[in-house]
């Protein structure tokens, strides 16, 4: 019977024996039994697939909030769209910028540095600024940054420790751009206007 073929392109010659009465014998859990076997190579393959998560790469979008450089992860995206248009909601609590036609739909703009708890001189002027869409418990929202740089890839592993006090930041890239966990962020009861209202 051929032998069985271990991971990473080793090969593993190892092949069962037939016992006097031409029957295979009993797994016993020894290094050459079939079941053995195959455990060695799902143990060499967890182990290459563990290696590869640790080189993984995200593509994010790169903003700017003030003098900051922040990055969010292109995947939850829906679209970038100028800020042009935004009609301001009176009584309405201080992160929410206003609201915006979208394709015809209207779409709530949050400024997002109001969520980042980041200081600001003056009122925040919408003109002249990009809103990113994305989703907020299944509703369609805007969140208002001052620029969009670029997209970019971000390798996760050599992404440095989040500022203490930011339960929102997956790490720090080159340094100086800080990549957001958009799910948490937007999960976090940060955006609840019932809770601002009240």
């Amino acid at each position: 019977m051929p032998g069985v073929a271990a991971a990473a392109g080793e090969p593993l010659v190892r092949e069962l024996r037939l016992d006097r009465a031409g029957t295979v014998p009993a797994l016993s859990g020894g290094p050459d039994t079939p079941e053995a076997i195959l455990r060695e190579r799902a143990r060499r393959l967890s182990v290459a697939a563990a290696r590869t998560d640790s080189g993984a790469t995200v593509q994010v979008l790169e903003c700017r909030l003030g003098a900051e450089q922040y990055a969010l992860e292109m995947r939850l995206l829906h679209g970038v769209q100028r800020a042009t248009g935004l009609t301001p909601v009176p009584g309405a609590p201080a992160f929410v910028t206003g609201l915006l036609n979208v394709r015809g739909e209207i779409v709530a703009v949050l400024d997002l540095a109001i969520a980042l708890a980041l200081e600001r001189s003056g009122p925040p002027q919408a003109e002249g600024r990009n809103v990113l869409l994305v989703e907020l418990s299944g509703v369609p929202v805007g969140l208002l940054v001052d620029e969009v740089v670029g997209v970019r890839t971000l390798a996760l592993n050599r992404l440095e420790r989040a500022p203490s006090g930011s339960d929102v930041a997956r790490g720090v890239a080159e340094a100086r751009i800080v990549l957001l966990d958009l799910e948490r962020l937007l999960a976090e009861g940060r955006f609840d206007v019932a809770e601002e209202l009240g």
